[in-house]
């Protein structure tokens, strides 16, 4: 994986976190970043074991019990570790077998880049299936992670704040749009529903795409969302974002200021 690659993961992470604390504990928020940390190559620990009998370093919590201390980045390990310490870098999905064998060690679970969220030991079996398959594959990482983390963080509490937030960070991302097909090869697709109204269908990351368009021979190209935006009202009357997403959201015209 390159660094570059590596870096946009935890940039979305980051964002996930953010939203999570923004969410007030929301649970949905809370797996949204367990996904984020799940989509990471490696996770780093603190050995306080010997290199032939590695230990990972811990937490213990009032009422929880002993968590181990899972990290992000080997910066962030180092940073908690002390000079004494050194690091590991444990690779997913071999981390979720690993951490969860030492259960019977009296280990409750793990928290991430503590003071960050926890999880029980129990829970690791679920990010099996939220590791990528392909690690440098492109539909491992988010194109839009702010309007992502934005979005959830409106499905929380949705409010005008909230709501201004998400079309905020569009207009300073780009995002993935489906070519209509029978157009000039540049206007995107877009459906029409009940009312006649034309519905333009933007996305934060190809993993969303496919979840419409699985199986349909498509193009999909990235697209400034300013520029999307200043479609809205004209050619077309609304902008879906991730439909049939848990965290869709919708932009009608008025929502959109001036956008320079």
């Amino acid at each position: 994986m390159s660094e570059n690659t590596r870096d946009a993961l935890v940039r979305e992470l980051d964002l996930r976190k953010e939203a999570f604390r923004a969410a007030r504990a929301d649970t949905q928020a809370e797996m949204a970043v367990w996904e984020a940390a799940a989509k990471l190559p490696d996770w780093f620990v603190i050995n306080r074991g010997t290199p032939e009998q590695p230990m990972p370093g811990g937490f213990q919590f009032d009422g929880v019990g002993t968590l181990v201390g899972v990290y992000s980045t080997a910066e962030r390990a180092a940073d908690a570790a002390g000079v004494e310490a050194t690091l590991l870098a444990v690779p997913l999905p071999q981390a979720l077998d690993w951490l969860t064998s030492f259960a019977q060690a009296g280990v409750a679970g793990i928290v991430l880049d503590s003071p960050g969220p926890w999880t029980s030991l129990s829970n690791l079996r679920f990010l099996q299936q939220r590791i990528p398959q392909e690690r440098d594959s492109p539909d491992a990482v988010v194109i839009a992670p702010r309007v992502q983390a934005a979005a959830e963080a409106y499905t929380a509490a949705q409010d005008d704040e909230t709501y201004a937030a998400v079309v905020r960070e569009i207009a300073n991302a780009e995002l993935f749009v489906v070519l209509d097909p029978v157009g000039d090869g540049s206007t995107p697709a877009s459906i029409v529903n009940g009312r006649g109204e034309r519905i333009l269908l933007a996305f934060t990351d190809a993993d969303r795409v496919d979840a419409i368009y699985a199986g349909k021979e498509i193009t999909v190209v990235p697209r400034s969302g300013r520029e999307i935006l200043r479609l809205i009202g004209g050619a077309f009357d609304v902008l879906v974002l991730d439909p049939q997403h848990p965290s869709s959201f919708a932009v009608t015209p008025e929502w959109i200021g001036d956008l320079g």
